[in-house]
């Protein structure tokens, strides 16, 4: 199977101006700002070079790997280190890179402008990691009428179109395309203009009630909404519009990174259908949360990472086969809260199936 590194080989060589910037592309710019860039790419309007901002993060030590995790992908800094060696990227420039990391608040937010030479400027921001509780930020947008992070996009959008000129497009990964969305909803059609494209991998939707406002109806027709065929977060909430499911033969938090995503051409490879994993994750998600209030919903949530969280995992990395059975075991044991248990249960044998059922097929 063809991923974005095969697709680097293909058509690394081809300018922009031979072949303009596609979904492939947008979704390994957006994982430029994955690693920590502060310092190196400036916060306002001023440019580096992607050569300039990957020779600087290298010579301060370069290796994030441990804190990105899996949610991050491993591969984020493998492609990270090779996009200013594929003459088609060299071009990029950088510039106004933020980032908040609040614990107390649990608000993670980072965000990056680049340009292409004659094309319009690329907001960018960033997704979950690797941390469980970064995820629960995901599961608090359901109960949650916005978040911290999304108010930072919306201010770092409105700075990016006062600050540039012409047009441009939006995306993001994971939460960062949740942000990308929000962020876009909730300008003054003027700006709303200037937007090309919106590009959602594979994150969270949104409340119905937000569906319905006059900045989302406008933009929606600009918006891209692309999930795996096996999604989890893509499948929190609604986005009003039916998503693009993507092939891919990874499942739970593999098949959220992007870097495991099925590529053809310009663009990853469509799937007919959700996977078997993703159908089950949506129905149990639907079934638990039909009927509850916001304050259900709330407790319902902090109940599941609790069970998430008493494996002594912190990160999804450790979620292994042996941590997801204690897990299964510490649901079995939480019998004053049947719905909680249902899911958990639900949620943890599912995945423990998926990771055996492939182990059987390879």
């Amino acid at each position: 199977m063809a991923t974005l590194f095969d697709y680097l080989d293909w058509r690394g060589d081809l300018s922009f101006q031979k072949d303009p910037p596609n979904e492939a592309d947008y979704y390994l710019i957006s994982k430029i700002g994955c690693p920590n860039l502060t310092g190196i790419v400036p916060s306002d309007e001023r440019k580096v070079t992607l050569q300039e901002a990957v020779e600087a993060y290298e010579a301060k030590g370069g290796n994030e790997t441990a804190s990105l995790g899996v949610a991050t992908s491993p591969l984020v800094l493998d492609s990270f280190y090779r996009l200013p060696t594929v003459p088609r990227f060299q071009p990029l420039m950088l510039s106004g890179f933020r980032r908040t990391d609040d614990l107390e608040s649990t608000e993670q937010f980072s965000a990056l402008t680049i340009c292409i030479p004659d094309f319009p400027r690329i907001i960018t921001f960033r997704g979950t990691d690797d941390n469980i509780f970064a995820w629960k930020e995901n599961f608090h947008m359901s109960v949650m009428d916005k978040i911290p992070a999304q108010e930072d996009a919306l201010h770092y959008l409105q700075w990016a179109m006062e600050v540039y000129d012409g047009s441009f497009v939006v995306c993001g990964h994971s939460k960062g395309g949740n942000l990308a969305v929000y962020a876009s909803s909730m300008l003054p059609q003027d700006m709303q203009d200037r937007i090309v494209s919106v590009y959602n991998f594979d994150g969270p939707g949104f409340q119905d009630v937000f569906l319905k406002e006059g900045g989302y109806l406008r933009i929606l027709p600009k918006l891209h909404f692309l999930i795996p065929q096996n999604s989890i977060v893509g499948l929190l909430l609604s986005t009003g519009k039916e998503p693009e499911i993507v092939a891919c033969n990874c499942f739970g938090p593999k098949a959220h990174d992007g870097f495991t995503w099925e590529v053809r051409g310009t663009c990853f490879v469509r799937s007919e259908r959700l996977g078997r994993s993703s159908l089950l994750f949506k129905k149990a998600m639907s079934e638990t949360l039909a009927g509850m209030s916001m304050e259900d919903r709330g407790a319902f949530i902090e109940g599941f990472f609790k069970i998430m969280t008493s494996t002594g995992a912190f990160t999804l990395t450790d979620l292994t086969e042996a941590g997801l059975l204690n897990a299964l075991d510490i649901s079995k044991s939480l019998g004053r809260d049947k719905e909680v248990q249902r899911f958990a249960l639900s949620f943890i044998s599912n995945t423990l199936t998926d990771i055996r059922n492939k182990r059987g097929t390879q």
